[in-house]
């Protein structure tokens, strides 16, 4: 073999293999450039205090009390990096009858004008009046069960979200005593023990979110009647970028807030 021959087969795997490292290299640069460009949802939900463990909220609350999302830590939340849409939910626990079947839920206002739920099915034209309107998540249908406990069939589900324009609904917020005697007009019945208020109500259609819904505006005017605040209790941000993301997340935590990091909304 020639000098020349031997120094080829020398080189030849020297070559072949500073060519994969450099497409390695390259494509771990994409997918970092990837990351970085993609979008991340965090669902950031207020912690209260545990009896007897106080929680250290830092710079976005304060400690030895249960926490609620005020003007100043939203503000606080507008200057994380990369942020790219916050969403400020008002949420409230309510009891829900649909048809025969029953479920409790997290209610959440949302401004449907700035952040529009995806609609799938809409029930129609409704009137605004005092009558609380509702959009349920595709999911939200699963969760009911009837009288006996039983939850509600895949099958049943579906004839429901075919029938949401003509559906019986009622709505029920808990631990408000005697709050029904601030309902004008019927529609309204309360339990034995006067806790919990029963209002007629109505869906607006499905959304492809998750959970319950109702326009912000009208959720605040509707717990208004009934002497109840309208406390942001989660909100929802989108992040550009990995580790924005990752920073975020860790400084809500650390600030004492539950986060919940949704798939790469890109």
């Amino acid at each position: 073999m020639s000098r020349k021959g031997s120094y080829l087969n020398v080189i030849r795997p020297i070559l072949v293999g500073l060519f994969l490292l450099a497409g390695w290299l390259s494509l771990r640069l994409w997918q970092a450039e990837a990351r970085e460009q993609a979008l991340f949802q965090l669902s950031v939900s207020a912690l209260s205090e545990r009896p007897g463990a106080p929680v250290s909220l830092g710079s976005y609350g304060s400690s030895g009390q249960s926490v609620e999302f005020s003007e100043a830590i939203l503000e606080q939340m507008d200057r994380l990096p990369g942020l790219r849409r916050r969403r400020a939910l008002c949420c409230t626990e309510v009891e829900i009858d649909i048809d025969k079947y029953h479920t409790t839920a997290e209610l959440c206002g949302i401004e449907m004008d700035r952040c529009p739920l995806t609609i799938v099915k809409s029930a129609g034209e409704k009137r605004t009046g005092t009558r609380p309107l509702l959009i349920a998540g595709n999911h939200f249908f699963e969760s009911l069960s009837d009288e006996y406990g039983n939850r509600i069939s895949g099958r049943q589900a579906n004839i429901l979200k075919e029938q949401i324009a003509s559906l019986a609904v009622r709505l029920s917020v808990q631990d408000a005593a005697d709050a029904a005697k601030r309902l004008a007009g019927g529609g309204v019945s309360t339990d034995e023990g006067g806790k919990n208020r029963f209002q007629d109500a109505e869906l607006l259609g499905i959304a492809e979110e998750d959970g319950l819904y109702m326009d912000a505006d009208q959720m605040k005017r509707w717990l208004a009647q009934l002497g109840l605040p309208c406390e942001i209790r989660r909100v929802e941000l989108e992040i550009q970028g990995k580790r924005n993301e990752q920073k975020a997340e860790a400084d809500l935590e650390k600030a004492g807030f539950s986060v919940v990091i949704r798939e790469n909304c890109n």
